[in-house]
Parts: C-alpha cells; sequence; structure tokens
C-alpha cells in the first residue's frame, strides 16, 4: 500500500495521560523542550490531530454553515504543493477554520486538510471550499484510516506524517495497521486524575479493539528522569516508505 511512513509521537505522564494538570509541571516543561526538538528532527511533511485537539488549537470556533443543496462529490484539493500540512481528523464537521493555513507559534504555516467521510454535512464541505480548505473523504459514515493515508499520500505527496494526539485518534491509526512507529517521550510526574485522556483511547461507539504489541527499538533518557523511547507496534502493514 502507498501511504506516508506514519510515526506516533506523544509526550505522556509516568501512567500514560497526555492532558491534566500535570502538563503544568517542570518536569514536562523541560521534557516538553526535548519533544519540540525532536518533532522539527523528524522533518514529517504533515502533522495529524483529532477533533478534539484541533478545537483547542482553534480556540473552540465553531463553523460559520449556509444553506446548501449539493456540494461535488469527492476530494477537495485546494493546495497540493504546500511545504507543511496540517491534518485535522473532524469527521462530523465541528472545527470553525477562517482560512486554508494554520498558524502556530513556533511552527511554519501549514496548509490544512480535513479528513471526512461521505457522511459529514454537505454544508460543511461547502464551507469548507469557501474557506480555502482541503479536505478528503476517508470512509462512508465511520473513519477508514486506510484510505484517509492512502489519499494523503497520492494526493498531497506527504511521505512521513507524525500522529501527535489525542488518544483517540492515536488508537484508531494504530489499529488500523498504520503506525509505523510509536516515538513516546515519558515525563517523571503524574497527577492521578480521572478522565483525562491517555495517549491511546477506544472510541467509545466502537467493539473493544485488539491489542497491540510493540517492539523496543530505542531507549534514551532525558534530563532529570524523562525519557525516549521508540516502539513499532507489531502490526504494522507495510508501506511506501
Amino acid at each position: 500500500m502507498e501511504r506516508p511512513y506514519v510515526i506516533c509521537h506523544i509526550l505522556s505522564s509516568l501512567d500514560g495521560k497526555i492532558t491534566g494538570p500535570f502538563m503544568g509541571t517542570e518536569a514536562v516543561g523541560a521534557l516538553g523542550g526535548e519533544y519540540g526538538k525532536y518533532r522539527t528532527k523528524m522533518n514529517a511533511g504533515a502533522l495529524l490531530y483529532g477533533t478534539a485537539t484541533t478545537k483547542e488549537f482553534t480556540g473552540f470556533r465553531k463553523p460559520v454553515l449556509e444553506e446548501t443543496e449539493e456540494v461535488p462529490e469527492g476530494d477537495f484539493v485546494a493546495n497540493d504543493k504546500a511545504d507543511q500540512y496540517f491534518v485535522s481528523v473532524d469527521v462530523d464537521g465541528e472545527i470553525g477554520w477562517e482560512s486554508g493555513t494554520f498558524c502556530n507559534k513556533g511552527r511554519a504555516p501549514a496548509h490544512v486538510i480535513e479528513v471526512l467521510t461521505a457522511s459529514t454535512p454537505a454544508a460543511y464541505k461547502a464551507c469548507l471550499r469557501k474557506t480555502g480548505v482541503s479536505y478528503i473523504i476517508a470512509g462512508e459514515e465511520k473513519l477508514d484510516c486506510e484510505t484517509a493515508m492512502k489519499k494523503l499520500y497520492e494526493l498531497f505527496h506527504i511521505e512521513k506524517l507524525l500522529i501527535c494526539g489525542g488518544g483517540m485518534v492515536n488508537w484508531s491509526f494504530l489499529q488500523a495497521g498504520v503506525v509505523d512507529e510509536l516515538s513516546l517521550f515519558l515525563a517523571p510526574v503524574t497527577d492521578g486524575g480521572l478522565g483525562s485522556a491517555s495517549v491511546f483511547t477506544q472510541i467509545p461507539s466502537l467493539t473493544e479493539g485488539k491489542p497491540v504489541e510493540f517492539l523496543l527499538r530505542e531507549a534514551e533518557q532525558l534530563g532529570d528522569g524523562g525519557l525516549r523511547l521508540n516502539y513499532q507496534p507489531k502490526n504494522r502493514k507495510s508501506c511506501s516508505q
């Protein structure tokens, strides 16, 4: 299968949390810098996030929808020559984009690609077209991770992609066998919080997935107790790389 080389790049607490009070600690502050440097070092053409994480980046802004009867079928490519892409999984059409370019402090501008399904409302697709946001259709009603990766490779020429959360999108692509590496930065801290997102989280509406085993490839201590761990999922399917 021709698809990008996919790395799940995550910073978590000792108990596997990726959000919560622990994120404001000195331990995470120190390790977060190394996490960012390593993200840059991997030189990926795209970063992929789930709906909840993207909402945080966009200030929970809602889309402005207009009544529409018809939208052309299939994918919409507004820019296939960008240096960087910001990919958002948003099957229900909840993100309110103001333009097709996402700018985040400390990072290069990135063209936005939304991952939708055929059942995503036509009014939302029309909104994305008007705003200049690209989108791909991956699945009829539920996300098809393999189709998403194939289209990102074929339509946008993305050869390496980082999945950076949240837990549900991490798990979805891992279960589909399209994650080639897990790059895990483990901070020496925990807050014992309940309800916080974890590195991998099953989507509640789906049946329980199969366990995925990993092979440890690298382990490196960072600073006063932080760890950088690199794993290869045993269920990974071959890609174009």
